[in-house]
C-alpha cells in the first residue's frame, strides 16, 4: 500500500505512526512465528474433523469441537494482548506454544468427545495468543511498516499453505498418530522462531510477576473496547469479524464436505495450501490496484469475492472447478487482510499494540465461535450442502449493510478518504 495515500486516507487524524525495518535477526524470528503460529489453524482444521468422523462423530458435533476452539480466545485474548503488553510479548508467546506443542500427543490417547473438547478449547487459546505474539512483534518492532507487514502476511500464508500440504500428506501415508505428532514439531518450530525476537528493554522492563498480574481486569477490556471509538479501529473490526466469519467455514465445514465426495487428505490439503498460496503472492497488486480503485471499495469487493465462492463449493465436484474456487478465495484474502493489518497496527500506540490485537482476536474468534456451531445445526436440520448456501447469504447481506454504514459515515468517499475521521 502506498504509505502517503495512507497518511492522507484513510487513516487521516488517526494518530497514525510509521516504522521501519526490524533487525534481519528480529525480522527472521517475527517472520519464523508468523509462519508456525496461524498454520496451526487450517492444519488442526484438516486432521481434527476427519479424524472426529472416523471416530462417528455427526456434523453438530464436529461443530462444536471446532466453534469451542474459539471459546477461551473469545474470552481471554484481549487479556492475553494486555498481559503481552505488561509482561513483553516473548515471555507470553514462549508460553502459550510450548503448551500448543504439548497438547497434540493427547489428541489420539484420548479419543471421547468431551475430551476433544477441552483440548480443542485449550489449542484455541494457545494458537491464538501465538498469533496475536506474532502480530505484535510486528507492531512493536516494526510500527506498521507497510513492506514489512505484506512479508508478515506473506510468510504467515506461507505457513498456511505448506502445513496443509505437508501435514495431509503425512495423515494419509503415515496415519493419525504420526499426523498428530507432526502437529506437536510444528508448535515446538514456533517456540524456536520466538527465542530468536529480543526483548524490548525499553518497553519490557521485566517488572516482578505478581500472581494478581496474571488474572484479567474489567478496565482492561473497556479500555480495548474504547478502542472503537477510533473509526478505523471499528472498520477493521467489523470487516474482521465477517472475514473471519466465512473463513471458518473454511477450516471446518468445508473440509468435511470434500472428505463426503472422497477426497483424500492429500488432495484437501493441496485445496487449502492453494487458496493459501494465492493469499500468499496477491498482496502486491493491492497498490497498483489502490491507483484504480478506492482502499476500502477493494476491501468491499475483496471480501464479497470470498463469500461467493465458499458458497458455491458444494455445486463444484469437479476437482477442477474446486481449485479455480479455491484459487478465487485466496485471491479475495490476500487482498484484504494485509490492508488490515496495516490500518489497525497504524492507529494505535506502540504501548498498546497488544491490547488492539487482543481485541481483533476477540473479534475473530467470535466469528469462528458463532459460524461452525450454527452451520453444524443447519447440516443436521437441512443437509450440508444447504448450510454453505444458508451462510453465504446472511454474510453477504452483512457485507451489504456494512457497506451502506460506512457509506453513511462517507468512509467509501474517496480514494481510501475518510477512515480516520
Amino acid at each position: 500500500m502506498d504509505p502517503n495515500n495512507e497518511k492522507q486516507g484513510t487513516a487521516a487524524g488517526a494518530g497514525i505512526r510509521q516504522g521501519g525495518p526490524a533487525p534481519k535477526r528480529t525480522a527472521i524470528g517475527i517472520y519464523g512465528t508468523a509462519f508456525f503460529s496461524l498454520s496451526m489453524v487450517p492444519m488442526a482444521s484438516i486432521l481434527v474433523p476427519l479424524w472426529m468422523v472416523s471416530l462417528g462423530a455427526t456434523p453438530l458435533m464436529v461443530g462444536l469441537a471446532i466453534g469451542i476452539r474459539s471459546f477461551l480466545p473469545l474470552l481471554l485474548s484481549i487479556h492475553g494482548g494486555v498481559l503481552m503488553d505488561r509482561l513483553g510479548p516473548r515471555r507470553v508467546t514462549l508460553f502459550v506454544a510450548i503448551t500448543a506443542a504439548a497438547l497434540f500427543p493427547a489428541y489420539p490417547l484420548m479419543p471421547w468427545f468431551a475430551a476433544i473438547l477441552c483440548l480443542q478449547a485449550v489449542f484455541g487459546l494457545a494458537q491464538g495468543l501465538c498469533w496475536v505474539g506474532a502480530q505484535t512483534f510486528y507492531g512493536r518492532h516494526m510500527r506498521g511498516h507497510a513492506g514489512a507487514a505484506g512479508r508478515l502476511v506473506f510468510f504467515s500464508n506461507g505457513g498456511c499453505f505448506a502445513g496443509p500440504l505437508l501435514l495431509g500428506a503425512v495423515a494419509e501415508h503415515l496415519g493419525t498418530y504420526l499426523a498428530f505428532g507432526f502437529l506437536c514439531l510444528w508448535a515446538m518450530l514456533m517456540v524456536a522462531f520466538t527465542l530468536l525476537v529480543p526483548e524490548d528493554r525499553a518497553m519490557d522492563p521485566a517488572p516482578a510477576t505478581r500472581f494478581r498480574d496474571l488474572l484479567p481486569r474489567l478496565a482492561d477490556y473497556r479500555s480495548a473496547i474504547g478502542l472503537c471509538a477510533v473509526p478505523v479501529v471499528m472498520m477493521v473490526m467489523i470487516l474482521t469479524f465477517i472475514r473471519i466469519a466465512n473463513a471458518s467455514v473454511q477450516t471446518s465445514f468445508y473440509v468435511v464436505y470434500l472428505g463426503e465426495i472422497h477426497l483424500g487428505e492429500t488432495l484437501i490439503g493441496a485445496l487449502l495450501g492453494t487458496a493459501n498460496f494465492l493469499a500468499t503472492v496477491t498482496p502486491p497488486l493491492i497498490q497498483p490496484l489502490e491507483r484504480r480503485i478506492p482502499t476500502l471499495w477493494l476491501l468491499i469487493s475483496a471480501t464479497a469475492a470470498t463469500i461467493v465462492f465458499m458458497a458455491l463449493t458444494p455445486l463444484l465436484e469437479s476437482v477442477v472447478l474446486l481449485f479455480a474456487a479455491a484459487a478465487a478465495y485466496g485471491v479475495g484474502v490476500g487482498l484484504g487482510f494485509p490492508t488490515l493489518l496495516t490500518l489497525l497496527s497504524r492507529a494505535i500506540p506502540r504501548e498498546e499494540q497488544g491490547k488492539s490485537v487482543g481485541l481483533r482476536t476477540s473479534v475473530n474468534r467470535l466469528a469462528s465461535l458463532v459460524i461452525p456451531v450454527a452451520m453444524g445445526a443447519i447440516a443436521e436440520a437441512f443437509g450440508l450442502r444447504a448450510s454453505f448456501f444458508v451462510v453465504g447469504v446472511v454474510l453477504l447481506f452483512l457485507t451489504g449493510a456494512t457497506t451502506v454504514w460506512l457509506r453513511s459515515r462517507k468512509v467509501l468517499a474517496g480514494r481510501g478518504d475518510g477512515g480516520g475521521r
